[in-house]
């Protein structure tokens, strides 16, 4: 089986991509990925060097996924797309155009979180992005098993410029105060949504805190709530595209049907 994974978005002023790629590679080294070959795109380029994660930008990230998710699905390469970014770029066109299986990580992620728990809270960065997430929960049906989306109020260009810092010396990065500040105010809001908002499960979508997935695992023991589950939506993603070729399914033409549906409906 082959996929291949890409990001929202590629930024002239941020040298990301490499997160990624360790991502993967740490899904390899777990034996999460045992007979998958995986690809990693390096992103549509946007032409942003600014920090702002809201709707415009949002728009103008799906555009890049719609390029992207074309250009592969005609290889004929691929068994599968897994789309990243929290705030879910493009993943409804993408079912569109798509004639192979494609998956977005926080679909995947609300899915599995509403699978094993009853109230699930998503960990995200900022304000501004934070709420295209719930109407992303409350899109795809599971509002009723949203506790909370809750923000550490660091940006991802933020976080990646400490991943960059330490990337050939990870063990330092904890003697880092800033490293550190941005670690403590992602844990304060995870214990927050446990003690005050009834989460069950936490969901960490973004892929900076998802590489800081291990540190905040090992800190929500640490606070006592070592039976919470720590959801990371990249391998959930991979998990359900792996389940949609096993199974020979792909996304269905009516519910995400394009000028070309043969099969229409009467109504809607």
């Amino acid at each position: 089986m082959r996929m291949v994974v890409i990001p929202p978005y590629q930024n002239p002023a941020v040298n990301w991509g490499f997160v990624l790629h360790e991502l993967v590679a740490d899904l390899r080294n777990k034996g999460a990925l045992e007979g998958i070959e995986v690809d990693v795109d390096e992103g549509f380029l946007v032409e942003s060097a600014s920090e702002v994660r809201d709707e415009e930008f949002l728009a103008y990230g799906s555009l890049g996924i719609i390029k992207k998710v074309k250009e592969y699905a005609a290889m004929g390469r691929h068994d599968a797309i897994v789309l990243t970014g929290a705030i879910d770029p493009g993943f409804i066109p993408a079912r569109v155009i798509s004639k192979i299986p494609v998956v977005s990580a926080i679909h995947s992620g609300i899915h599995a979180a509403s699978l094993i728990g009853e109230r699930f809270t998503q960990i995200h960065t900022v304000a501004s992005s934070s709420l295209i997430i719930k109407h992303c929960v409350e899109r795809y049906g599971f509002g009723h098993k949203l506790a909370s989306v809750r923000f550490c109020g660091h940006s991802s260009t933020e976080m990646f410029g400490f991943l960059s810092k330490y990337r050939e010396n990870k063990k330092e990065r904890m003697k880092d105060p800033g490293f550190k500040k941005i670690l403590d105010d992602t844990v304060a809001q995870c214990i927050a949504a446990i003690e005050k908002d009834g989460a069950d499960t936490l969901l960490v979508g973004c892929e900076p805190l998802q590489a800081f997935a291990d540190d905040i695992r090992r800190k929500v023991n640490e606070a006592g709530y070592d039976e919470i589950p720590v959801i990371c939506e990249l391998p959930a993603g991979v998990a359900m595209a792996r389940a949609m070729v096993d199974m020979g399914v792909v996304q269905v033409p009516r519910a995400y049907p394009s000028a070309g549906l043969k099969a229409i409906p009467e109504c809607w």
